[in-house]
This record gives C-alpha cells, sequence and structure tokens, in this order.
C-alpha cells in the first residue's frame, strides 16, 4: 500500500490509455452493443483505477498532458525513477493532478522563464505531495 492508501502497482500506462480512449470517445463509431460494452468495460478501468466522474470529465475536456510534472520534480531534484518504483500509484496521482489543472499556461511560463521552482507553489495543485517528497531522501536526486 501506498501512503495514498491506494494498493501499490504500477498503473501509469492504463491511465494513459484510459485517458487516450476518453478523449477520442466522440471518434469511436460501432454498434450499440459494441458502445454499450465499451462503456462497461470502461466504466470498470475507470472504477479500478479509483478515478471520480469528475476526474474522467476532466481528462476528457483538458487532456492528458503532465508535461510540467518531470520539470518540476527535476527542478527540485526529486527523482522520477525513484518515485516510480517506491510509489507508482503516487507517481499516477501526480501526473493527474498535473493532467487536470488549470495553470497549464502559467506553468509552462515560469518553466521557459526559469522560474518555476520559487513560483510553482503560488499555483501548483500538487504542492504538498511535493514538499513531502523534497523532505523524503528516498526520492532525492543524488547531486
Amino acid at each position: 500500500m501506498t501512503a495514498s492508501g491506494h494498493p501499490k502497482h504500477n498503473n501509469a500506462p492504463v491511465i494513459d490509455a484510459v485517458a487516450a480512449v476518453v478523449e477520442q470517445w466522440e471518434e469511436i463509431t460501432a454498434s450499440p452493443a459494441e458502445l454499450e460494452a465499451f462503456g462497461r468495460a470502461m466504466a470498470n478501468m475507470v472504477k479500478d483505477l479509483g478515478l471520480s466522474p469528475a476526474e474522467v470529465r476532466a481528462l476528457a475536456t483538458k487532456g492528458s498532458s503532465a508535461k510540467e510534472l518531470p520539470c518540476l520534480l527535476d527542478a527540485l531534484r526529486i527523482s522520477i525513477r525513484a518515485l516510480a518504483e517506491k510509489e507508482p500509484m503516487l507517481l499516477n496521482d501526480l501526473r493527474r493532478t498535473c493532467a487536470m489543472c488549470s495553470h497549464k499556461q502559467e506553468c509552462d511560463a515560469d518553466i521557459a522563464a526559469g522560474t518555476l521552482v520559487p513560483a510553482y507553489q503560488n499555483y501548483c495543485l500538487n504542492v504538498d505531495a511535493i514538499d513531502a517528497l523534497q523532505h523524503d531522501s528516498n526520492f532525492t536526486a543524488e547531486t
């Protein structure tokens, strides 16, 4: 189990697949029976991943990009590799939160300007988890 209470296993590829399918939902053409079966399978995946209906809607409307997260972790010298190995569900939670964030433009501008580290605490939805990771030697990158 992880600190967040989720079972410890790596679902990142599944979450990415679910997000990709949700993004393409309107483009799917199939018979009503196929769509019904697809809907049941999708509902089961969403349930297994612990996503709420609001999170699924957010992924569908905002996309699933969490490209800013590796930049932030790198800038803070948090090892994404160690995080993926030791707490994959936490990493998935961080990615999902980042993907649904409404501060993408601000974050991207801070990345481009090199001001991400002092600025992210003002708007990042992952700030509490990231702050905890900074204080955990299991996840800090070696210099």
